[in-house]
């Protein structure tokens, strides 16, 4: 029977706020107790006391992790500014961690992130939820079996909005390539090209995001990755070709199958490895999950809805790995590798489109921290 752990929540309300729902995360998980809550902003910090039943809550997280004798520390904010700071803080303080994504801006951080839990011993998950989506684990376990055959490629496309090209490298593109990582396994090299209208993307083009992600340059990003047996992974974005979220996809190109992804979790199975428009025997097949894509009404779950129920199976895969002394699920270490591919596209586009072995050697960020 696993034990109770004691929970304290870091929010930034304004500044990154709680994520993907850190601040109800651990609602209704008998695992847990949230004892308290920090977050520097008066009225934020009330709301999500409420929101999460956090017993104390405090202004700044430092006073909190010294204060509060706790297992595991959610850390919420989606802006990537802190990240590190909090991180190593509540790894110091002995603290497993659940946190948000992006990881992070630059490779250092990350690698300071990494050699902090490393240290003390403690175990980090990130909110990766695309990971946990029933019916994205069924069919990658029938690929498993061998049902579909080695797997070839994989293509992403995330949504194409305004933030195409460099901010959907980093904002959209750590849920495609953790999928990636998950799929074919570590990263080995990476090449990219980040492009301004119709120009390669230069130094000078360098901006910052909407939010704070660290720094970003190009409206448009191609970049393609190498994984061990042949496996290739492709991913694109493209600013402004917003078709009402219809191109956001991740799909796996098997030899016997084709294997999609979709939005809201959804998954469908094409029984050949290309398409063949021409062939009215062969049509995609949805993966039904029971208790999945309805709720207990018959009603369609809402998009909150399947990532709540993710970030909880992600917590519960923590405490398993916790207690077994195991990588989690979208692992801390993972998440490097993710940082790896995002900051290998800019090293590589800036190189010339070279392929650079991961890991990196320059860990610096071609576009300064």
């Amino acid at each position: 029977m696993s034990r109770k752990y004691r929970v304290g929540i870091i929010g930034a309300t304004k500044r990154g706020d709680y994520g993907h729902g850190m601040d109800t995360a651990f609602n209704e998980l008998s695992q847990f107790e949230v004892v308290a809550l920090a977050d520097e902003d008066a009225a934020g910090r009330a709301a999500a006391g409420k929101r999460s039943g956090a017993a104390r809550l405090y202004a700044d997280y430092r006073e909190m992790l010294a204060k509060e004798k706790l297992d595991l520390v959610g850390i919420g904010p989606r802006w990537v500014t802190d990240h590190r700071a909090m991180v190593v803080a509540a790894a110091e303080a002995g603290c497993h961690i659940f946190l948000e994504k992006p990881l992070a801006a630059t490779l250092a951080d990350a690698d300071a992130m990494l050699a902090a839990c490393q240290r003390a011993k403690v175990k980090c998950a990130l909110m990766h939820q695309l990971r946990t989506m029933p019916p994205l684990r069924h069919a990658l376990a029938e690929l498993k079996t061998g049902k579909f055959g080695k797997v070839l490629r994989l293509f992403g496309r995330p949504t194409d909005d305004a933030r195409g090209g460099g901010e959907e490298l980093i904002v959209h593109g750590t849920h495609f390539f953790d999928l990636m990582v998950a799929v074919a396994g570590p990263p080995r090299w990476v090449s990219g090209h980040l492009a301004v209208g119709n120009r390669d993307a230069t130094l000078a083009d360098r901006r910052e995001g909407r939010e704070p992600v660290g720094p970003i340059a190009g409206d448009s990003a191609e970049v393609m990755i190498g994984f061990d047996g042949g496996v290739r992974g492709f991913w694109h974005s493209t600013a402004n070709l917003n078709l009402g979220g219809t191109v956001y996809g991740l799909q796996i190109e098997c030899e016997k199958a084709l294997i999609q992804l979709r939005t809201r979790s959804d998954v469908f199975i094409y029984p050949a490895p290309v398409l063949e428009p021409e062939n009215d025997k062969r049509a995609w097949e949805k993966v039904w999950v029971a208790d999945w894509h309805f709720t207990p009404e018959h009603q369609p779950r809402r998009l909150n809805d399947y990532i709540h129920r993710g970030n909880q199976t992600l917590l519960r895969e923590l405490v398993e790995a916790i207690e077994r002394d195991t990588e989690p699920t979208a692992s801390l270490r993972d998440a490097v590798f993710v940082t790896e591919i995002i900051q290998g596209a800019y090293a590589s586009h800036f190189a010339g489109g070279a392929r650079l072995p991961i890991p990196l050697a320059n860990r610096r960020h071609p576009l300064g921290a």
